[in-house]
């Protein structure tokens, strides 16, 4: 089951993506976590979150998936599981924002942000889910 989870080809594409959703994750992540990029850290987004009704142990899935679980995908280390937890946190997180419409808000016309965002993350991340994490990821050196 480990190998089948690591499976992956040398496909440049599935490497592309896979830098690219990490790029675009990994600073939402270290928001949550470390507080940078104006973010709030850790204890902050903990209580956001749980003071919305989101059991502890889900917002720390959260924390974790967006800031450690990115950095793995990075690296190509475990990238479907990984691509996995975001792909949860993306669909609930794009249910969050359809009052707001499809678009995002670049011009700060909008109550707030829409979904596009969310859609086009699910897409780089469900690509990763069915190819793996592709050439010079650690999935593929270690089912060599």
């Amino acid at each position: 089951m480990l190998k089948r989870l690591l499976q992956t080809d040398e496909n440049l594409t599935s490497f592309i993506i896979r830098v690219t959703v990490a790029i675009v994750m990994l600073p939402h992540g270290l928001q949550k976590l470390l507080g940078m990029f104006g973010g709030h850290g850790f204890k902050a987004t903990m209580n956001f979150f749980t003071s919305n009704g989101t059991p502890a142990f889900l917002a720390f899935l959260v924390i974790i998936s967006e800031s450690i679980g990115s950095l793995l995908i990075l690296f190509g280390f475990t990238t479907r599981l990984w691509a996995l937890m975001l792909t949860i946190i993306m669909l609930v997180a794009a249910s969050m924002h359809t009052g707001n419409g499809f678009f995002m808000n670049w011009g700060g016309t909008q109550a707030g942000e829409g979904f596009e965002f969310h859609i086009l993350t699910l897409g780089i991340l469900v690509a990763l889910l069915i190819k793996g994490a592709g050439r010079w990821s650690v999935d593929r050196q270690l089912t060599k």
